[in-house]
């Protein structure tokens, strides 16, 4: 980015997303003009202790922009921080280093949500590379640990690329029933038998993270009619489901009055078979469900605006511009599909195809409020 002159932080507002696969940072200034951007590795390619990570985040702010403190506001939603002390933590160290005396550090989810609802209010569930869930009216809140399998959790995109490997497996080996995914789990590693790719990921000649990939295999055997697929597919919305409605219980609002929005590459992938089980839960009857249409980055952006006694600019504006900056991602504004379901549900007209083989544009990541939230409710 050429620059005329020395740059003024306090003029400028910045978001960061921190994903699974991925980091997008975006400088506006206090109009909402996109004036610096970049990406990075996602929580899976960063340092694991929390100063190395700001750090890391930190020197990517300097290559977008040239600066790293002083900001006018800023919001950081990172995958990861699923505990208070986790947030708290990282609040401490952002503050410590300056970066804006104005600045908010929660889960990625909440910069989903925002991207849907100016007040804050509603149900966010991400389905990316894991699966996470928010919850917010007010200043009540509902909070998952989110942490994987030890906190009862499944349904990311690496849980149904574990899953579809282990049915081709079982299929092979005689346990399960026959599959399209005995064919083209090996094939998209270039293997002949499944086993050979549960073989190389325990040789470690394959890293067991390159399982996530299988997610949209799963999903085109299951539009292609293959039950065990279907089954994958049908898992996955029944834990969705089971977020919506556990949500929905214990934030103790009306559900009509509650919209509900969905993100992440999983949940944004348009597939048929996902959207229709979701929306035929019956305790969904009713509720807006709606994809989102904006990348979460642009929800980080909007939250370090919330910090602001001002008006934050429109969200679909920053879309626009975020897109403009990543070569063949369009955003898209929310429009209506027929589904024959209980329930609405909106999807941008042009969504990307998400596959292992092109950019994953549709792979937002997997996420406040519009201020930190001062009751959050737990298991």
């Amino acid at each position: 980015m050429a620059r005329s002159g020395p740059i003024d932080p306090s003029r400028l507002v910045l978001g960061i997303d921190v994903g699974n696969s991925k980091t997008h940072v975006a400088v506006t200034d206090r109009a909402g003009r996109l004036v610096g951007s970049t990406e990075g590795p996602g929580l899976c390619g960063l340092p694991v202790d929390p100063a190395l990570q700001l750090e890391a985040l930190l020197q990517l702010v300097d290559d977008a922009v040239g600066i790293r403190v002083d900001f006018a506001a800023a919001a950081f939603a990172m995958a990861g921080l699923d505990l208070p002390v986790e947030e708290e933590r990282m609040s401490r160290l952002v503050r410590e280093a300056g970066v804006s005396e104005r600045a908010v550090v929660l889960n990625d989810t909440f910069a989903l949500l925002r991207t849907g609802s100016p007040s804050g209010k509603g149900i966010a569930v991400v389905a990316g590379a894991g699966i996470n869930c928010v919850a917010v009216d007010g200043d009540r809140s509902v909070r998952f640990h989110s942490m994987g399998r030890i906190s009862g959790d499944w349904g990311g995109g690496q849980d149904v690329g574990e899953e579809a490997l282990a049915v081709a497996c079982r299929a092979e080996d005689g346990r399960g029933p026959a599959t399209l995914l005995s064919e083209r789990v090996p094939r998209h590693f270039a293997f002949e038998r499944p086993l050979q790719v549960a073989e190389a990921v325990q040789l470690q000649e394959m890293p067991r993270s390159k399982l996530v990939e299988l997610a949209p295999v799963a999903f085109a055997a299951a539009l292609d009619g293959d039950d065990a697929a279907i089954a994958i597919v049908h898992r996955l919305a029944d834990e969705v489901a089971a977020f919506i409605e556990t949500a929905l219980r214990r934030l103790g609002s009306p559900p009509a009055e509650v919209p509900v929005l969905l993100g992440g590459g999983l949940l944004q992938s348009g597939n048929a078979i996902l959207m229709h089980r979701i929306l035929a839960t019956p305790a969904l009857t009713g509720i807006a469900v709606s994809i989102a249409g904006a990348p979460p980055i642009v929800g980080s952006v909007l939250l370090a605006f919330d910090q602001l006694s001002e008006d934050p600019p429109d969200a679909h504006t920053v879309a626009e511009q975020w897109a403009s900056r990543a070569v063949g991602c369009a955003a898209t504004p929310f429009h209506t599909i027929g589904l024959q379901a209980p329930a609405a549900v909106t999807i941008g007209p042009d969504p990307v195809e998400w596959t292992p083989h092109k950019r994953e544009c549709s792979l937002w990541q997997d996420h406040v409020g519009t201020s930190p939230l001062s009751t959050k409710t737990r298991l």
